[in-house]
């Protein structure tokens, strides 16, 4: 029998999970004080920049995705990778000197 190799989760995952669970707990939390107060200006800005936080933290997170199935794609199709990653929308540049990511 194989060994079970426990697959941990990546930092910045745990931090986009963390932050649409606080993102779903204050908009529960909205919605049960409107109903108790009857009052929604205090709430307006708490959701708000909430959103604004959730948005900024999953754009982050999808950008990383984004350049690490790049890498990935540049591993697995060597030269004819930057035709495969224009083809998914992704850019890439045609000089090295124009490219962040050295490979």
């Amino acid at each position: 029998m194989g060994k079970h190799i426990k697959k941990r989760f990546e930092f910045s995952k745990i931090v986009a999970v963390l932050a649409i669970i606080m993102w779903v707990s204050v908009n529960v939390f909205g919605c049960a004080m409107i109903v108790i107060t009857l009052d929604t200006s205090p709430l307006v800005y708490i959701i708000a920049s909430i959103d604004a936080v959730v948005a900024v933290v999953l754009g982050c997170y999808y950008h990383k995705a984004k350049m690490e199935n790049v890498i990935k794609l540049k591993k697995e199709y060597g030269d004819d990778a930057d035709f495969v990653i224009k083809n998914q929308h992704v850019y890439a540049p045609k000089d090295e000197e124009e490219s962040i990511l050295k490979f």
